[in-house]
C-alpha cells in the first residue's frame, strides 16, 4: 500500500531527518523532499549550504572549505529541514483532524 504524500507527512520523524541532513549530508534533503514532494525541503537545505559555501570560497580564494565552515554549516542546513518537517508535519495532522470533524457533522 502506497501512501500519499500528506500520509508521509504525518508518519515522518523530523528529527531522524534533521540528523540525516546535518550530519550525513545536505543532498540527502532532495530525497527526503521528493518523497514528501515538498520542493522546499528538497531544495532550501541544499541550496542554503551550497551558496553560502560558494560564496565564502570565492571570498577566501581557497580550493575546499575549512571544516570550520563546513560542519556548521551542516548542522545549520540540518536544522532548517527539521524545522521544515516538523511544521509539514504539525500542517498535515492539522488538515488530517479538520477532515475528520468534518467528516463527523
Amino acid at each position: 500500500m502506497t501512501l500519499t504524500p500528506n500520509q508521509r507527512r504525518e508518519k515522518c520523524n523530523p528529527i531522524l531527518i534533521g540528523v540525516c541532513v546535518g550530519l550525513l549530508s545536505p543532498l540527502s534533503s532532495i530525497i527526503w523532499g521528493i518523497r514528501q514532494r515538498s520542493w522546499s525541503l528538497s531544495l532550501v537545505p541544499y541550496l542554503l549550504v551550497f551558496f553560502i559555501g560558494f560564496i565564502t570560497l570565492l571570498q577566501t580564494g581557497e580550493e575546499k572549505l575549512k571544516p570550520g565552515v563546513k560542519y556548521p554549516l551542516q548542522l545549520i542546513s540540518g536544522f532548517i529541514s527539521y524545522e521544515m518537517t516538523k511544521n509539514m508535519k504539525q500542517k498535515a495532522i492539522n488538515d488530517k483532524k479538520k477532515t475528520i470533524d468534518i467528516e463527523k457533522e
